[in-house]
């Protein structure tokens, strides 16, 4: 009978609106919820009987239902706070997260992270950030995702290096053209301040995290002209001393195992500079000890202080390096970075000899004298950069990467499962699941000390209430119409 399937279909719409208004009114109680993405409704129509027109069939539907709840994930606008772990994402992906429970993963767009009991990074139910592991020193992530593990974190000691990777100890500075040249010999056992022109030091560790402290000395070696060959009379090429400096580095006696308060220097090398004051090449030295021979009667004379002389620079790290023995134990080796050098005969050369040490007229000067390395230390505070690093700031000091977050995109993230406290859960519509880390092509950066707000429009959402109020009211009105319809038709009989 027509009659009651046009009253089927006016409840169909009483239904389907009321529960379009649900969906209405759950974007308008979340408007403050933060990471919260409005929910669209996906109206259908529903298939009904075939009816006779003419010599054709005519199909009429009957009525309407829910076809799909989608959620719209366009980006929400930031809230600054005070607190480093809150966090939010500006452009695509999810954050991923673990229960620790199940070990189910699930993703959020809140980040409102606190720590559990455990010291982990998580959401205020528990479930725990994850993140990937990164270099100290190349900043380059690592291994497997897992759970961040933040407080409680202990900031084991770190040797200072051996070069590799930009380690070890670095010094740029201009030595003094108009230096003068040091008539008192170097000894290397027992170094005073009248053998060098300059000095600068820095703060280094061993492997137990001690600090020692390493002065690099500098001493102007004074020009002298090419030896010539008896035989042609000619210069030797390269036996001349022009724009030459001896560098040293030195350690208290006391660091090195040996007695206290005296300088005791560890090694050398030699610096050579352009006329115009570029350095060249930093070579590396060894001091090699000097025979006192016999005077002219054969009486032995006493040996002089140890001289230095040329070593090969290290191929791999391609600077110089010194075996240090720190309270007389197994040497730790140094790198000492002045400068990359170059060669003025190339004009291909990219390198500019100004990036570390230089030789101009004018004041000694230090643009830049540090070292890497550092002592144990507790975590004092955290800050999070945008490509997700998490940095560790401890008690002495110094900050580290301890992680860096992952993100986790889908294909169709609208069809994500909802499961309730800010979190989705996988599904077969999502389509592929892509993890990335922030910055990266395709994700979006993670912002420290905000928060993403809901994307609900009030103003929208008011419009959609008064849509599904007006649909609700006229679909009654059918469902009204339809039985006095039905009333009348069954008084006919009377």
């Amino acid at each position: 009978m027509a009659l009651l399937g046009s009253l089927q279909t006016g409840a169909s719409g009483v239904r389907t609106h009321g529960k379009a208004m649900a969906v209405v009114g759950n974007n308008i109680a979340n408007v403050n919820t933060f990471g919260f993405k409005r929910n669209e409704v996906a109206f259908e129509d529903v298939m009904g009987n075939e009816y006779p027109q003419g010599a054709s069939f005519t199909q009429v539907t009957n009525g309407v239902k829910i076809g799909a709840v989608k959620q719209d994930f366009t980006q929400g606008t930031f809230e600054n706070t005070s607190s480093h772990t809150d966090m939010a994402i500006g452009g695509n992906g999810f954050f991923t997260l673990i229960n620790p429970r199940s070990g189910q993963e699930i993703y959020s767009r809140n980040g409102q992270f606190t720590f559990d009991k455990e010291g982990f990074l998580s959401t205020e139910r528990g479930m725990r950030v994850q993140a990937i592991e990164v270099d100290r020193n190349t900043k380059e992530s690592k291994g497997l995702p897992g759970s961040l593990k933040v407080l409680g974190l202990v900031d084991p000691p770190q040797v200072t290096g051996n070069g590799a990777d930009g380690t070890g100890i670095r010094v740029s500075a201009n030595l003094d053209s108009n230096a003068v040249i040091k008539d008192v010999p170097f000894d290397p056992t027992n170094v005073r301040d009248s053998m060098y022109n300059f000095s600068t030091s820095v703060t280094v560790y061993d492997r137990y995290g001690d600090p020692h402290t390493a002065t690099a000395a500098f001493r102007k070696r004074p020009d002298l002209p090419e030896q010539i060959d008896p035989a042609t009379g000619q210069p030797i090429p390269g036996t001349g001393v022009i724009n030459q400096w001896e560098y040293y580095l030195m350690f208290d006696g006391g660091s090195i195992g040996q007695m206290p308060g005296n300088q005791i220097a560890v090694g050398g090398g030699f610096l050579q500079f352009t006329e115009d004051g570029k350095l060249i090449a930093a070579t590396s030295g060894s001091f090699e000890a000097q025979p006192g021979g016999v005077d002219a009667q054969g009486n032995p004379l006493p040996s002089g202080p140890p001289r230095l002389v040329p070593q090969p620079v290290d191929p791999e790290t391609g600077v110089p390096q010194f075996a240090v023995p720190f309270n007389g134990e197994t040497p730790v080796v140094l790198g000492v970075h002045l400068g990359d050098g170059y060669n003025p005969d190339d004009p291909t050369d990219p390198r500019t000899g100004l990036d570390g040490l230089t030789q101009f007229a004018g004041q000694y000067s230090v643009s830049k004298a540090n070292a890497d390395g550092n002592p144990s230390g507790q975590l004092e505070n955290i800050f999070v950069e945008p490509d997700g690093t998490v940095n560790g700031v401890f008690d002495t000091g110094y900050s580290r990467p301890v992680g860096r977050l992952i993100l986790t995109k889908f294909d169709n993230p609208g069809k994500l499962m909802q499961i309730g406290d800010n979190m989705l859960q996988e599904s077969l519509g999502a389509g592929k699941k892509v993890a990335g880390e922030p910055g990266t092509p395709g994700f979006g950066e993670v912002r420290s000390k905000s928060l993403e707000q809901s994307n609900v429009d009030l103003s929208l959402e008011f419009v959609k209430m008064i849509e599904s109020q007006r649909a609700f009211q006229a679909n009654a009105k059918t469902v009204t119409a339809t039985d006095e319809m039905i009333t009348d038709l069954v008084n006919m009989k009377r």
